[in-house]
């Protein structure tokens, strides 16, 4: 049977599952390089759904590991920009491991001095892993449909995972601690069913409203302005509209000047002191377009058009769940539209432009993100 994003999305429960009862082992040489370097400041190089795991992930770590992170564009660190002198880690993410931009960041890093990279890939024999002193397997597999879905929840895991690993081993988070905190992600992991099936459910009621929509705009906060920005990544490759994640302050300093009755909003709450801000925005933009949509992790359905989750969940820990309605989401409305995922558009545009690095091990269908 042919793979789809479905398929995947399907897959994301048994996926996290596997990662979680494999951490430890899969996390030895990065808890190796925490209890030797004790690095405390953070430079991250990602681009794409890779970057967006990593927002979703970020404060999550920081929280965990007792760590200050910086997350920068490949692309634009190796043009632009340099090393912080306080930069004491670096870790390139890219699920492909041919990212060209993410693997000449890495060069760059270890041009400028001695400092100690990681790279998490979900092939470990992809060239990135030729530039990184550890390699750390993300845990997905190959996904060959090329909009990422369980790679990205697999990102968000596994780096989650890993800030716990380095708090334990720094003595920043007791054992006991520790434990606690995987425990809650083993818990939250059970629910990707539900959600699933919830999302499914939100779909088919309202199915012909989100088909019509011709502009997207997805609003989080916090952690969940990851899961925003890959609704914009996941929305603009497959059903092929304008779409955009924003931050909901950065939102109302002027990006909500265009909107208009025909565009959509997507709302992402969570248990948070700012999700009453956020759905004050809501309501004040209803009268001036009907397609206002709220993803929400708590269990109050406001209206008909909120998808409530009814998860208990830490706000930090979120977006590991808060991401799949929108995946769901874009392969049923980009399907519906007629759009057929399967049919690659633009199929010389890594060959001209570069963007992927090949391994001679693998096909044109296994170069992803």
């Amino acid at each position: 049977m042919k793979e789809t994003m479905m398929t995947y999305i399907l897959e994301e429960e048994q996926t996290c599952r596997k990662i979680l009862n494999n951490y430890e082992n899969n996390l030895k040489p990065f808890k190796q390089l925490a209890a030797e370097k004790k690095p405390k400041n953070w430079l991250i190089l990602a681009t794409g759904s890779s970057l967006n795991a990593m927002l979703s992930a970020k404060y999550y770590i920081e929280k965990s590991a007792g760590v200050s992170i910086e997350i920068k564009e490949p692309f634009n660190f190796v043009h632009y920009e340099k090393v912080s002198d306080a930069t004491d880690l670096v870790i390139a993410v890219s699920q492909s491991g041919q990212s060209y931009s993410t693997i000449e960041a890495l060069k760059k890093v270890h041009e400028s001095g001695k400092l100690s990279t990681v790279a998490l890939t979900s092939r470990l024999d992809s060239p990135i892993t030729h530039h990184t002193d550890k390699v750390i397997d993300i845990g997905c597999g190959i996904e060959k449909v090329g909009f990422v879905t369980k790679g990205f929840t697999a990102t968000v895991l596994t780096a989650m995972l890993i800030g716990i690993t380095a708090g334990l081993t720094v003595g920043y988070l007791k054992k006991e601690d520790a434990k606690s905190e995987v425990g809650k992600l083993e818990k939250l992991t059970k629910q990707i069913p539900f959600i699933i099936e919830k999302s499914e459910q939100f779909y088919k009621q309202h199915a012909e409203e989100l088909t019509s929509i011709p502009r997207f705009s997805a609003i989080g906060y916090g952690p969940t302005v990851g899961t925003a920005k890959e609704c914009e990544t996941k929305f603009t490759e497959t059903i092929r509209v304008p779409s955009q994640g924003f931050e909901l302050e950065a939102y109302m300093h002027g990006p909500y000047l265009e909107l208009n009755d025909t565009h959509g909003l997507f709302f992402i709450q969570t248990d948070s002191a700012v999700t009453e801000r956020s759905e004050k925005l809501k309501q004040y933009f209803r009268p001036y377009t009907e397609h206002c949509f709220t993803i929400t992790s708590l269990g109050d359905k406001a209206d008909e058009k909120t998808l409530a989750l009814d998860i208990e969940v830490d706000e930090l820990m979120s977006p590991l769940l808060m991401v799949m309605p929108f995946q769901l989401l874009a392969y049923r409305i980009a399907t519906d539209k007629g759009i057929d995922l399967g049919v690659k558009v633009f199929k010389d545009f890594d060959q001209v432009l570069k963007s992927k690095v090949k391994n001679q091990n693998m096909s044109e269908c296994d170069m992803k993100i």
